[in-house]
C-alpha cells in the first residue's frame, strides 16, 4: 500500500486552506482523531494540530484567510518623505542636465541616495500610487520679473475688477497668435515596426490670427490681413466696440510694441467713455487665458491638418475658431485654473 504523501498546506489556495481548517472544526467536534481529520484532507498531522491549537488560543476568527504581507518595501517611510520633498525640487538640483523628472532619473537619485536599487517599473508604480502623473510644465520666461507679476496680481488686477464693476462692463483678454502651414503631428495607431508617413506641405508660409474672450464663453475673433501694427490693432478694439454697441469695454493685453503704440493711446483717449485698456507685467503669458486659445487651436483643432496652401489654411483656420467661438463652455474652460479666475 502506498502511503498518501502529507502536504503542509503551502501548495494550495488559500480559500481551499480557510475551508480545510473550519471543516476540520467540524470534524472533531464530530470526535474525529488529529490523524484521521489530517490523513482526509491529505495534509500533515502537524498542521492540523497548529489549526486546532491558533483556534483554541485566539477564537475561530483566526482561521480566515489572510492577505500575503507582500514583499518588504524597498523604502523606509522617512526615505519616501526625503523623496516626496526631492522630487519638489528641479532635477538640475540633483546634477541633471534639464530640470524634469522621469522615471529613470527618480531610479538613480534613490540608488544614490538610499543604496537602493529599483527596476524603472517599480519606480512608475511607486509614483502612481504617490499620486504623481505625467505632466506637461507651465513655461515661464526667464525674463519674467517676479516682484511685477505679485504687484500686479495684489494691485493692478483688483482694480481692474473694480473698474469692471463700476461700469458694468464686459472684460475681454486679449492676445495674437501665428498659424503655421506646417503642422503639429498627433499620435495614430499602427503595426509595430512600421511607422505612418504623413504627406504634408514643405512650404513655409502662415497667417496671424487675433482672438479675445470673456469669463462668459464670448470670444471675438480675426484672421489678420499681414503682421498686426497698431493699426491693425485698432481695427480689432473697433471689431469688439461694434460687436457691443451698448456696453462698456475693458480689455487686458500684453505689451507688445503695437499694443503700446502713440495711435492705440489716442484710440483709448478718444473712447474713453465706454472703453478702458489694461496691460499685463512683461512676459507674462501665463496670466492671459486667451493664450489658452492657442493651444486647443493648434494642438487639437488643427492637429495634422492637411492644407497646403496659405489660402487653404485660411479657410481651415476661420472654420475651427468658428467652431470654438459657438461653443462657450470650451471659451469658458480657457479660464479654469487661471490665475485671474
Amino acid at each position: 500500500m502506498v502511503k498518501k504523501k502529507e502536504n503542509d498546506g503551502r501548495t494550495i489556495s488559500r480559500d481551499t486552506l480557510e475551508h480545510y481548517r473550519f471543516r476540520a472544526l467540524e470534524l472533531r467536534k464530530r470526535g474525529w482523531k488529529v490523524n484521521d481529520i489530517a490523513e482526509s484532507f491529505g495534509m500533515h498531522r502537524g498542521s492540523v494540530s497548529r489549526w486546532f491549537t491558533t483556534s483554541k488560543r485566539k477564537g475561530t476568527d483566526s482561521l480566515k484567510k489572510r492577505k500575503a504581507p507582500g514583499a518588504r518595501p524597498k523604502l523606509e517611510d522617512k526615505e519616501v518623505e526625503t523623496l516626496l520633498l526631492y522630487l519638489k525640487q528641479p532635477a538640475t538640483a540633483f546634477g541633471f542636465e534639464t530640470p524634469l523628472w522621469n522615471c529613470t532619473r527618480v531610479q538613480q537619485v534613490i540608488k544614490r541616495k538610499f543604496k537602493s536599487s529599483l527596476d524603472v517599473s517599480n519606480v512608475w508604480r511607486m509614483l502612481r500610487s504617490w499620486n504623481f502623473t505625467p505632466q506637461v510644465p507651465t513655461k515661464i520666461a526667464l525674463e519674467q520679473n517676479p516682484h511685477d507679476v505679485k504687484k500686479w496680481l495684489t494691485e493692478e488686477w483688483p482694480k481692474i475688477r473694480a473698474h469692471a464693476r463700476r461700469w458694468q462692463a464686459i472684460l475681454y483678454f486679449q492676445d495674437e497668435s501665428g498659424i503655421s502651414l506646417i503642422p503639429t503631428l498627433g499620435r495614430t495607431w499602427a503595426p509595430k515596426g512600421e511607422t505612418p508617413v504623413v504627406k504634408v506641405t514643405g512650404n513655409r508660409g502662415g497667417l496671424c490670427v487675433t482672438s479675445a474672450i470673456t469669463s462668459g464663453g464670448h470670444m471675438v475673433f480675426r484672421i489678420e490681413k499681414e503682421k498686426v501694427n497698431a493699426l491693425l490693432h485698432i481695427e480689432f478694439l473697433e471689431q469688439i466696440l461694434n460687436h457691443h454697441p451698448h456696453r462698456k469695454i475693458i480689455i487686458i493685453e500684453d505689451k507688445a510694441p503695437p499694443h503700446r503704440a502713440k495711435l492705440v493711446e489716442d484710440f483709448v483717449q478718444k473712447n474713453k467713455r465706454r472703453f478702458a485698456l489694461y496691460y499685463l507685467p512683461s512676459y507674462s503669458p501665463e496670466l492671459n487665458p486667451d493664450e489658452k486659445v492657442w493651444g486647443h487651436l493648434k494642438g487639437k483643432k488643427l492637429k495634422s491638418h492637411l492644407a497646403q496652401t496659405t489660402g487653404e489654411l485660411k479657410k481651415l483656420v476661420f472654420s475651427k475658431m468658428k467652431s470654438i467661438q459657438k461653443q462657450p463652455s470650451i471659451v469658458k474652460s480657457f479660464f479654469y485654473d487661471s490665475y485671474v479666475t
